[in-house]
């Protein structure tokens, strides 16, 4: 059976992840730092230390091969790919080997536009649209995860 993982620190998609894992029996694990807290009934919330990058090695440490994590970190992404999980966008569209070099490349771009004072445009508010697509996204995920 597949798990499913949270990168849970500024996820916009925790509830809907929840309800995905609820219809379909997969357990939901939330992990964040320590600047954050969860009160979910029968949601396991692990807690990393503050620090850069330590949620996500807390994640690696207990992601095997099947599982879901929903991340918008596309290096984490990356690394739960080669343990062969699912790794899927809060917009509702999985990572693949087959997208996730570019999807690296263009965050490599965007850090050097940055340090170059090229900041870009703010990402727009969340709409019901957004949820709705994240959720045609996971449900499609889970339903590959159950079937392997």
């Amino acid at each position: 059976m597949s798990d499913i993982y949270v990168d849970a620190d500024g996820c916009p998609v925790i509830e809907e992840t929840l309800q995905a894992g609820e219809d379909f029996g997969f357990p939901v694990t939330l992990v964040c730092d320590t600047s954050h807290t969860f009160h979910y009934e029968n949601v396991v919330v692990l807690m990393a230390d503050q620090g850069r990058d330590s949620t996500d090695f807390l994640l690696l440490s207990h992601v095997k091969k099947g599982d879901i994590v929903v991340t918008q970190d596309y290096g984490l992404a990356a690394l739960v790919l080669s343990k062969e999980g699912y790794p899927i966008s809060c917009s509702g569209i999985p990572y693949t080997t087959e997208n996730i070099n570019r999807l690296l490349t263009m965050r490599h771009v965007g850090s050097v536009e940055r340090k170059h004072g090229n900041y870009g445009r703010h990402a727009k508010k969340r709409t019901q649209q957004d949820d709705d697509a994240f959720l045609d996204g996971l449900y499609a995920l889970c339903e590959r995860a159950q079937s392997r």
